[in-house]
């Protein structure tokens, strides 16, 4: 057997093949022409690429702001709640509701809001690109206690709510005496008698 023979065939056979090299350039060429010529003539799907594993939620930005100052029983503050529409294109039909929650220690539960007269839900008919949208939501306080009130949106397009950080106030409770009422009583009483008591002692005279 020729040494130099079986030699020859070892590196003959470790030569790589030009010709498949050049034919997976060229695809990988083409491939990457298409990419940027359908980018260039279509370039709104590329933009919508971004956005089609975003959920509608994050999207969607929203917040809840309590009254400034004490709230006291028997008043009936407003809530500011402020939603903003952070995506490319318009939403419409949003739902946004209220949500109340007592925060006392050892006794945390959902609210009622039917018992707080407060306005629940409402509706967003359309919301453009950027646009925010402010709402009121007034609540009469009926409770004394630390509460938490947050708002819910809805997308009809989304299966994900977006939900508003916590808004946390305190209810103050209402004074059972109110001294501007009980000080002219207390005042005015012994004058009555005193004066009423002087009345009978000059007509039996």
């Amino acid at each position: 057997m020729n040494p130099f023979k079986f030699t020859h065939d070892v590196r003959k056979a470790r030569i790589p093949d030009h010709s498949l090299c050049a034919s997976l350039t060229w695809c990988a060429g083409i491939n990457a022409f298409l990419f940027i010529f359908f980018s260039i003539i279509f370039p709104g799907t590329a933009m919508a690429e971004r956005y089609i594993d975003i959920p509608s939620s994050e999207l969607i930005s929203v917040s809840l702001k309590a009254p400034a100052g004490p709230l006291r029983m028997g008043e009936v503050p407003i809530f500011t709640g402020t939603i903003t529409n952070r995506s490319t294109k318009s939403l419409k039909g949003l739902v946004v509701y209220l949500s109340l929650v007592s925060l006392q220690p050892g006794h945390e539960h959902p609210v009622d809001l039917e018992d707080w007269s407060a306005q629940k839900a409402i509706r967003i008919a359309s919301l453009t690109p950027g646009q925010e949208s402010d709402h009121e939501w007034k609540m009469r306080l009926i409770k004394a206690g630390p509460f938490g009130a947050a708002l819910t949106i809805v997308d009809p397009e989304s299966n994900q709510p977006k939900i508003s950080p916590l808004a946390i106030f305190s209810i103050a409770p209402k004074p059972t005496v109110i001294s501007g009422r009980i000080l002219p009583v207390i005042i005015g009483m012994p004058l009555f008698l005193a004066g009423l008591f002087l009345v009978l002692y000059r007509t039996r005279r």
